[in-house]
């Protein structure tokens, strides 16, 4: 059976089943060579795809240090059988992790639910899909003196909440605007009981989902 090797350019019209996972272009899968000079003068020319040379230059700018340092780092760890080239990309790929890792645990979902109930004003955590995610102690006590409606469950069971500003439309928004706010109204019902006031959006600082932060700032 023969099998064909794939072209360079099926590799950018090819679309991928997870539409999370990045399209790779076929500039980004060619070798880049690269003379670097050590703390010594010893030159030593590598070649590794874009990816790792971006990824050295970042641990070099963490690390505070040149590329050509980190470069005879690593070649100091190398095993006498051992390809550089390969250790960098190895090292470069464990950097990588490492720090995704610490991302993804300052951004998951418990901490983000500890910023919510830290804040001293009704906050709430509002999804994609216009659903309250979590919500903190004054903004059940803000419902309870606006909206009395029995126990806590038959309080928030019922709950209508809904902003002025599109959901989607706000995201965008913040997302061009990093950084800012967006200050909007609200309005929320339970039975035959509403209320109106004003509630101030930020990004919710989550890897998982897009997720808005609201302060409610007036009601």
């Amino acid at each position: 059976m023969l099998i064909s090797k794939p072209r360079a350019s099926d590799l950018t019209t090819a679309e991928p089943a997870d539409e999370s996972l990045p399209i790779i272009g076929a500039e980004e899968i060619e070798p880049r060579f690269r003379a670097v000079a050590g703390r010594g003068g010893e030159r030593r020319g590598i070649r590794l795809e874009r990816i790792y040379w971006d990824g050295l230059g970042r641990m070099s700018s963490a690390g505070k240090m040149s590329t050509a340092d980190l470069v005879h780092y690593t070649a100091s760890q190398l095993p006498e059988s051992g390809n550089l080239a390969s250790l960098l990309r190895v090292l470069s790929l464990k950097w990588a992790l490492r720090r995704l890792d610490t991302v993804e645990d300052i951004a998951s979902m418990a901490n983000l639910n500890a910023i919510i109930q830290a804040s001293p004003s009704p906050t709430i955590l509002l999804t994609r899909e216009k659903k309250i995610q979590y919500f903190n102690d004054p903004f059940l006590s803000m419902l309870r003196q606006r909206l009395p409606s029995g126990d806590t469950a038959q309080l928030t069971k019922g709950l209508r909440f809904s902003i002025d500003t599109q959901i989607e439309e706000a995201i965008t928004t913040l997302n061009l605007n990093r950084g800012k706010t967006l200050n909007t109204g609200f309005s929320i019902g339970i039975g035959t009981q509403a209320m109106r006031g004003q509630i101030n959006l930020a990004l919710a600082p989550t890897h998982e989902k897009s997720m808005l932060i609201g302060y409610i700032s007036r009601y």
